[in-house]
């Protein structure tokens, strides 16, 4: 009964937290909707889109082998280990911005923003990769308190910025993005306090972990490419195939429906250590209830995205301005997509446990590239609502096939809940 309460409390943490973040553009949009017109809301967008694949670029995955080696302090000095991963995000980010520099004039013409913003993503993308690394070590330590603080922090001032330099100084879409950059700024300079103060940074770098922690991310890069792919490869065709007003249109979609993606990921910020902790002892009753509940979490999680898409139109009018009213119709769509993903993130954690990221890979670039081809195809024929059909699509592409990969890498009961047979992992 103490862990679920710990769990639940933890979980709660992060939800507020989470919500503080991803609540600033929702909370924003009545203001900014009724004063940018959508083709600025889809800079906006695509700005946002740029960051992140560019922290991908920038960061290689390799915050991921931080939560995995944490627990591993016998054979991991951490302090050595973070400042070895920092070292390899100053290394990339330098060449990411040679890249962008490089070949600028076709990045362009597909982001459709100037090359002064695009380096300023490649900056915001490096920030944002040292304040997750502080947020992994608190999460693996579990201070769901402190996670929440920064977090909080982040969003107050992205929110206050953004209203001062859109609304009342008028910089349009620009201020907003000032906003987001001055945000990512101030709080990549408070994690790097916490940091040192939590003796986390170190002189000594370790050629072996910058391998061990590449060995862990690299692996990851078609992954996270595919994720990407399924979470923006719609906006960029929305862009190309229509214009950057429907790409505004879309994004208000999104991020209404977002709400309940936000939920799901910090659900599984709590679940995920608890999980990695009990498996390394799980036997056949413990894991029982664990598919147990999380069947219990399947329902409710649906059963959210489904009212979810009754609410949220009627919602809308009062939400956004007139000139997003077209956003309707997808909302329901995307719901059920966040709600996919909810259910991915149950399931993937066992592949993690496993470390057959490799397997991950496959399958999320292999979707990535299916959603991709079903944006191709829907978007041409019924426009931004075939972009959200195919972000459902992808996504439940994504979580069944996650969930079979998941019983090769770690057996569960997931279809035997009474047998009375061992099941090895």
């Amino acid at each position: 009964m103490k862990l679920r309460t710990k769990l639940i409390g933890d979980a709660a943490i992060y939800t507020i937290s989470n919500f503080a973040v991803a609540g600033v553009p929702f909370l924003l949009l009545p203001v900014l909707t009724r004063i940018l017109s959508p083709e600025d809301y889809g800079l906006i967008a695509m700005f946002t889109m740029v960051v992140s694949f560019f922290v991908v670029a920038a960061g290689l995955n390799i915050h991921g082998a931080v939560m995995v080696r944490y627990f591993e302090p016998k054979k991991f000095s951490m302090p050595c280990y973070v400042s070895t991963t920092l070292c390899i995000l100053i290394i990339t980010t330098v060449l990411l911005a040679l890249f962008v520099w490089i070949f600028s004039r076709k990045i362009q013409l597909i982001t459709a923003l100037p090359l002064k913003w695009l380096m300023l993503a490649v900056v915001v993308a490096a920030l944002q990769f040292l304040v997750q690394t502080l947020l992994t070590l608190w999460q693996a330590s579990k201070q769901p308190l402190k996670f929440g603080a920064l977090r909080l922090n982040h969003a107050l001032m992205d929110g206050l910025v953004s209203i001062l330099l859109v609304v009342v100084m008028l910089y349009s879409w620009q201020g907003r993005l000032f906003g987001i950059a001055l945000a990512w700024t101030v709080t990549a300079l408070i994690a790097l306090y916490w940091l040192r103060r939590e003796h986390w940074l170190t002189r000594n770098l370790n050629m072996a972990y910058a391998k061990d922690a590449l060995r862990y991310g690299i692996p990851l890069l078609p992954h996270a490419i595919g994720g990407l792919l399924l979470a923006t490869a719609d906006r960029f065709m929305v862009t190309n195939f229509l214009d950057v007003a429907s790409t505004g249109i879309y994004l208000v979609a999104i991020q209404i429906g977002l709400i309940l993606g936000i939920a799901a990921d910090a659900f599984n910020k709590a679940f995920a250590p608890w999980l990695m902790e009990a498996l390394h002892n799980a036997d056949l009753a413990k894991k029982r209830k664990i598919v147990r509940n999380t069947y219990l979490y399947f329902i409710v999680i649906v059963f959210l995205a489904l009212a979810g898409s009754v609410c949220a139109p009627q919602l809308l009018g009062i939400m956004v301005g007139p000139k997003y009213q077209s956003a309707s119709p997808i909302i329901g769509y995307i719901m059920l997509g966040n709600a996919f993903t909810g259910m991915y993130y149950m399931v993937t954690n066992y592949i993690f446990f496993a470390r057959r990221t490799e397997l991950l890979s496959v399958l999320t670039i292999s979707v990535g590239v299916i959603t991709t081809l079903f944006n191709w195809q829907l978007i041409q024929i019924n426009g931004i609502t075939g972009a959200a059909q195919a972000f459902m699509i992808g996504l439940a592409l994504l979580f069944f096939g996650a969930w079979g990969l998941s019983q090769i890498c770690y057996r569960m009961p997931w279809f035997d809940l009474t047998a009375a047979s061992a099941i090895k992992p």
